[in-house]
């Protein structure tokens, strides 16, 4: 394969829609760049296979062998991208204006795999200078319930280390929060709002659970902390209930994010909930409060700045001219599910997450270009086993 030229690449990824099927609009899922991504992969000159995590959403693996024993160097990076009802036409058409290029996914996370993709095919004629097999795994499903990213540690592959692709500004992210969503329900009884005292407000209910959960757990949560991500949090997103002004509502419901910080973990933060909301019953006999079990459960990262991933990392950034000291965000990636198997890990790519979803999203051409080289160098860096 002649020299690749990574702002092209990635054009052409922005243009094929690729957006998860849980998001409304055009959502054909990734079986279109997926079928793109082997294809590069192949003329590359690596070994390709696809695999089915659901019906017509495959994982891409590609490998080059070094020809040495071991465990690989894993480079992950998802297939899938958010909707694009609120770009327009503009999501699929990628256009570059000054030093940045426009489009769904050319920042979370088309230019990190594109910056992948061109690093394989920069090391496949180099691939007997490797110090260990390099793995790309270009999966499904990242932006809704990550199942491409279980798929492929299912299979249970040898893994010495894992650099995931997410817009880091290319910074290296060794440590991310974690996060639990649930619902919780109060349950009242319906009457007709000119004779309130007949019902049960479950909107009133629910009103006393929020303030018992503000009141015993925000106090807790603001005494914990991590250098790197700083408290946890819990946050009240949504709530419904009623079904008309001139009724009691009979029903509510509220929708929970709780955000872990290394050391809690989604059973340990419900189990607070949990005696929160017992208390609560106890003093308030009136009150009918259920918690759901959560839709979401998403481990932290926690990666040690010792590891030879990291070293390897930030060696290759202060190279290249970025900063070279680990980093925190408080977001999720793919890289707590390496972590959880005990797959030293890291986060980092081109592209700024504060554009990632946008209605203007867009990557920096010049951190394009150095992310390809970046990743090279890791890849040619040893691990250990």
């Amino acid at each position: 394969m002649s020299a690749v030229d990574v702002v092209e690449l990635l054009a052409q990824l922005v243009a094929i829609e690729s957006v998860n099927p849980a998001y409304p609009g055009p959502a054909s899922g990734e079986a279109a760049i997926a079928g793109f991504v082997a294809d590069f992969c192949r003329a590359a000159g690596a070994e390709v296979r696809t695999r089915e995590i659901l019906p017509g959403r495959p994982n891409v693996v590609a490998t080059l062998r070094s020809g040495r024993p071991g465990p690989a160097l894993v480079f992950e990076a998802h297939l899938d991208t958010v909707g694009i009802l609120d770009m327009g036409e503009a999501a699929l058409r990628p256009r570059i204006e000054g030093d940045r290029l426009y489009g769904r996914g050319a920042c979370d996370v088309k230019g990190g795999l594109a910056a992948m993709l061109a690093a394989l095919a920069k090391l496949a004629p180099r691939r007997d200078e490797l110090p260990q097999d390099l793995v790309l795994a270009a999966v499904m499903d990242e932006e809704a319930t990550f199942q491409g990213v279980r798929g492929f540690l299912d299979e249970g592959l040898p893994i010495a280390a894992a650099v995931v692709a997410e817009p880091t500004e290319l910074r290296v992210v060794i440590a991310h929060k974690g996060c639990v969503r649930w619902r919780i329900r109060t349950v009242g009884r319906a009457a007709h709002s000119a004779r309130p005292d007949e019902g049960l407000n479950a909107i009133d209910q629910m009103a006393e659970v929020v303030r018992a959960l503000r009141r015993e757990l925000q106090p807790r949560l603001a005494m914990r902390s991590h250098p790197l991500l700083g408290r946890p949090t819990l946050s009240v997103g949504t709530i419904a209930g009623g079904t008309g002004v001139n009724v009691v509502p009979a029903e509510c419901v509220i929708e929970v994010d709780r955000r872990l910080i290394p050391g809690e973990t989604g059973a340990s933060a419900l189990a607070e909930v949990d005696a929160v909301l017992a208390d609560l019953r106890r003093a308030e006999p009136w009150i009918t409060v259920e918690r759901e079990e959560p839709w979401i459960v998403d481990g932290c990262l926690d990666t040690s700045p010792d590891a030879p991933i990291v070293r390897a990392a930030l060696a290759a950034c202060r190279q290249a001219g970025y900063p070279g000291e680990p980093t925190g965000v408080p977001y999720g990636t793919d890289a707590s599910k390496f972590a959880a198997r005990g797959i030293p890990s890291i986060v980092l790519g081109p592209g700024s997450i504060a554009h990632a979803h946008s209605a203007h999203e867009f990557i920096p051409l010049p951190e394009l270009r150095h992310a390809v080289e970046i990743y090279a160098q890791i890849a040619l860096s040893p691990l250990g086993s």
